[in-house]
């Protein structure tokens, strides 16, 4: 039950995830933009990476045409919460095959992306953060 639990909370701060990252883009200025693109490709191939490798998503749907890196993240994001928010406990502890990581559950990967988020994340507020101080 702590599980299902932690698994539930866990999914709603990748939901938020969304929102948090949209935020530092849109204040991101513009010395900061290459650097915070190439985080956000990070984010994105992460994102093909859950859905091909540990949901077994077609990537290539999920991903939808060319669009700004925000919007290719925003999509593979929603596509992967979708299958997450309909897990069920047993879903859950489902197994994956998940490199260098032999025995993955659903909800390891679940920790896995979100650790992954708030890593990247911070990278892209610390670097909107230094340029506003060294400009500011």
């Amino acid at each position: 039950m702590a599980d299902l639990l932690e698994g539930l909370i866990q999914i709603k701060a990748l939901t938020h995830s969304i929102t948090r990252l949209e935020r530092w883009v849109a204040e991101a200025p513009a010395e900061t933009h290459r650097t915070v693109a190439a985080l956000l490709e990070r984010l994105v191939e992460a994102e093909r990476a859950y859905a091909r490798d540990g949901l077994g998503l077609a990537v290539e749907g999920a991903a939808g045409g060319p669009t700004s890196p925000m919007d290719a993240f925003r999509r593979m994001r929603q596509a992967n919460l979708a299958v997450l928010e309909a897990c069920s406990a047993d879903a859950l502890g489902r197994r994956v095959d998940w490199p260098g990581r032999p025995g993955t559950s659903v909800a390891d990967l679940v920790a896995i992306m979100l650790a992954h988020d708030t890593e990247r994340i911070g990278e892209i507020r610390r670097c909107v953060e230094n340029a506003r101080r060294a400009g500011g």
